[in-house]
């Protein structure tokens, strides 16, 4: 057995069993809210408002990430698909009212349980494909051989580690363009928000340019 294949076991067996073995902990704590701010244009509107919806596509052989509200009056919804092979936590509507009252539904293939269940608050394992669709308020993942795709709005803080050829995984919009899932927390967001460079004036004998 390689060097990488008996790390990335360990990490796995270690970390499925810390999030099993405190789980029932873990549901009772409300997640902590640190994604970044969307622009100020964006929530001026009603908090019932339907947010504008895109499409993100991410892939890893292994590492972790979680799906994040913006806030309380910006929750996560949409249509969500994984195929993995680890852990999933998802804090349902009946664990924290989504602020469009939109409710949850999950739907599951292939090998993967329902380990815990508590207040809405469920907790996943196994090799298989969720389906999560409607509004909720988390998702946490940690395992191997992640492929998902988000058509909704929510915005995401990835974790990775280094597959046999160096790679940590990549996420990317409709366009195609990918980028590095990363070990240090990117914070991909959906959709895409767009940080404007504004151009410095250059002036010219004391007229502007």
């Amino acid at each position: 057995m390689s060097m990488f294949s008996s790390r990335r076991k360990s990490l796995q067996a270690g970390a499925v069993g810390a999030i099993l073995l405190a789980a029932g902990a873990t549901v009772l704590a409300q997640h902590p809210n640190m994604a970044p701010i969307p622009p100020q244009d964006t929530h001026k509107a009603s908090p019932l408002t339907k947010p504008a919806y895109g499409n993100l596509y991410m892939s890893t052989k292994l590492g972790s990430f979680k799906m994040l509200e913006y806030n309380d009056d910006a929750q996560p919804e949409g249509h969500f698909e994984m195929s993995f092979s680890g852990t999933v936590l998802i804090d349902t509507t009946e664990a924290v009212k989504h602020n469009r009252n939109l409710t949850t539904s999950v739907k599951v293939e292939g090998n993967v349980r329902r380990e815990l269940q508590y207040h809405g608050r469920d907790l996943y394992h196994g090799k298989g494909k969720l389906i999560v669709d409607g509004g909720w308020h988390a998702i946490e993942f940690f395992g191997e051989d992640l492929d998902a795709k988000l058509n909704g709005y929510a915005v995401f803080r990835l974790t990775g580690e280094f597959d046999k050829n160096l790679d940590t995984g990549y996420y990317w919009y409709d366009n195609g363009k990918k980028f590095d899932w990363g070990t240090g927390g990117n914070q991909p967001t959906c959709p895409k928000i767009e940080y404007g460079i504004q151009k410095p004036k250059i002036k010219i004998n004391g007229k502007g340019g």
